[in-house]
């Protein structure tokens, strides 16, 4: 068979099936087109880099893939897609409680006196820190004025030492104290003020 006969044939071929209805090109292993697209050819480059006799070559191959392609809706024509649902709303969540907030107290300890940051906290949770600033150790020691609880410390901070202990306080007057021999005696003493809140 010669050139011309076979592209002859082959054009012929090609026109049966452009004008067979409802046939359309496929792919191999794939279905045929549905109603609502149309199969067309499509060109991809592939790029790879490869070491061939130890040097950097770049192969580039062209494939020609068949790809279905929405065909555009006519003018006038309502979509048959429907709108993608809204996701469904989560129920509300109750709101966390607000966290307590943490109070704070520093003292400062030198011989034989205690500095406080500040006169008065509020009642509640509080972080108590023991600053040893003095050539001494110390401690430190809490107990409120007419409680029957027992007292509450922070151990033995050497020079230059930091300890701190965290405390539920409630109100009241509290008596702050170093227990170590003579410490109360020589002046080592403050008092702080827990207000209700």
């Amino acid at each position: 068979m010669t050139r011309a006969a076979t592209a002859a044939t082959l054009a012929l071929a090609l026109a049966a099936v452009a004008l067979a209805p409802g046939l359309a090109p496929t792919a191999p292993g794939s279905r045929a087109a549905a109603a609502d697209c149309a199969w067309q050819r499509q060109t991809k480059r592939i790029v790879h880099h490869v070491r061939r006799h130890g040097r950097p070559r770049r192969l580039v191959r062209v494939t020609h893939p068949w790809a279905c392609v929405p065909l555009p809706a006519p003018p006038g024509a309502v979509a048959t897609t429907p709108a993608p649902a809204p996701p469904p709303t989560p129920p509300p969540a109750e709101a966390p409680p607000p966290a307590a907030e943490v109070g704070r107290l520093s003292v400062k300890a030198e011989e034989f006196s205690f500095t406080l940051s500040r006169p008065d906290v509020a009642a509640g949770e509080t972080i108590v820190e023991l600053n040893n600033q003095g050539g001494d150790p110390h401690n430190l020691n809490l107990q409120r004025e007419g409680g029957e609880e027992p007292p509450l410390a922070i151990s033995e901070a050497g020079p230059a030492e930091h300890r701190s202990g965290r405390f539920t306080l409630a109100p009241g007057t509290y008596r702050l104290w170093c227990s170590l021999p003579e410490h109360d005696e020589k002046g080592m003493h403050a008092t702080l003020v827990v207000d209700p809140g």
